[in-house]
């Protein structure tokens, strides 16, 4: 059998049939058997093609009456795809998104790259805070980027408009006023180091207490000045007395006052504003791989020398031990020297 010119991955096996690859101009490729002297068309078709073509559960068929050759067939058939599948880029388009984007009032606009590739867009909420929601436009399906709680869910992004998207992202918006005034005022009174970047996604602020010590505090979106969840980071024996604090007087917590305050007053602590000078900088990063974050994990483990205090992930600190001459392990602790001071350190061993 001839092969079809416009589509060398497709092999004809018969007048009536044909198997291999077909090529859209995007460049994607998509798995493809047809026998279509059946009514309707026996067709094989991979996950992603058939999940596409359930919509039209008659046009297979129709375009099989259409076709009186293997050329024309995979023609017509191309031509379906590309409008359903391959994202519109001609003027017509374009032109549909100009208007879109013309109609919203200008505060709502922030940017649009010059190749109409991205458009961001912006709301201003209740506490002057401003959010944006980046539009991407370079795929199959347009991307929706934005930096909040939760998930942005767009029903059909097929028929998507500027318009459309605004509602929902500003209906999520409107859901979290409570919990960003909370974590602003923590923001504006605690020395805070995570989120690093700053986010508003994040539900959860990292404040120094003091010198080697601090508190990871996760607020309930729902309850923000509710008692959180509470974690405390640094060396044993630094952190001891503060988590009695909490665990002595958590009854003590007033949701009708600040998360600041009721920290401050179960903690008999004034918690620390970031420092003006660099040189006070506290150091967060492992002391082994000088990484914050490795595989989701933060350093949490701290050497007990008052004067080093160095923080270290749990497994690079056990890595480090294993390389030592002196290394022993007793049960599931492993004991060790630290990489920074020398001084002796445990570690449970990771399971």
């Amino acid at each position: 059998m001839v092969r079809i010119s416009s589509q060398p991955q497709l092999v004809p096996l018969t007048n009536t049939s044909l198997t291999g690859f077909l090529k859209l101009s995007d460049d994607s490729e998509y798995f493809i058997s047809v026998d279509y002297s059946c009514s309707p068309p026996n067709v094989t078709l991979d996950e992603e093609l058939r999940s596409e073509l359930e919509k039209y559960p008659s046009k297979l068929s129709e375009i099989v009456n259409q076709s009186e050759t293997h050329e024309s067939f995979v023609g017509n058939l191309v031509n379906f795809l590309e409008d359903i599948i391959v994202p519109p880029t001609d003027s017509k388009h374009l032109l549909t998104l100009i208007k879109q984007v013309a109609n919203l009032p200008s505060e709502s606009v922030k940017s649009i790259d010059q190749d109409f590739k991205q458009i961001v867009l912006r709301h201003t909420d209740e506490g002057n805070r401003e959010h944006h929601l980046a539009i991407q436009l370079d795929s199959r399906t347009p991307t929706f980027l934005c930096d909040l709680p939760q998930q942005l869910v767009i029903d059909n992004e097929k028929t998507w408009s500027c318009q459309a998207v605004l509602k929902p992202f500003r209906d999520i918006i409107s859901q979290y006023q409570s919990l960003w005034d909370v974590l602003d005022d923590i923001d504006s009174n605690c020395w805070v180091i995570e989120p690093e970047p700053f986010s508003r996604g994040a539900v959860h602020r990292r404040v120094v207490l003091k010198g080697d010590v601090s508190l990871i505090v996760t607020l309930d979106p729902s309850q923000p000045t509710s008692l959180p969840r509470c974690r405390f980071l640094g060396s044993a024996k630094s952190i001891q007395p503060f988590q009695n604090l909490l665990d002595e007087r958590v009854d003590d917590w007033d949701p009708a006052v600040s998360v600041v305050e009721n920290l401050g007053s179960i903690l008999d602590l004034e918690l620390p504003s970031k420092p003006t000078d660099g040189d006070n900088a506290i150091s967060i990063d492992c002391g082994v791989c000088y990484c914050y974050e490795m595989m989701g994990q933060i350093p949490e483990i701290s050497c007990n020398n008052d004067t080093c205090k160095q923080l270290f992930h749990v497994e690079c600190l056990i890595e480090w031990f294993r390389g030592l001459p002196n290394v022993r392990q007793s049960f599931g602790t492993v004991f060790g020297e630290c990489p920074y001071c020398s001084k002796p350190m445990h570690v449970q061993a990771v399971l």
